[in-house]
């Protein structure tokens, strides 16, 4: 899989969370990536990812301040 299909499948499973009304918990950077939980405030089920890609990680970041400044 090429650095661009690994990007726009690690995009994809972040919008597909917040399309289903999940938001950030937290964030666990190291270097193996970033282990972002995400929770859904409703039924209060949390999901875990790990995103290892530079381009995505830059991603979740701007959707983290979107959700931090509604």
């Amino acid at each position: 899989m090429s650095e661009f299909q690994f990007v726009e499948k690690e995009i994809q499973q972040i919008d597909e969370l917040l399309a289903e009304n999940y938001i950030i918990k937290t964030i666990d950077e190291n270097l193996e990536g970033a282990f972002v939980t995400f929770i859904n405030p409703a039924t209060h089920d949390e999901r875990l990812l790990h995103i290892k890609m530079a381009d995505t990680r830059k991603y979740f970041s701007s959707k983290l301040m979107e959700q931090l400044s509604s």
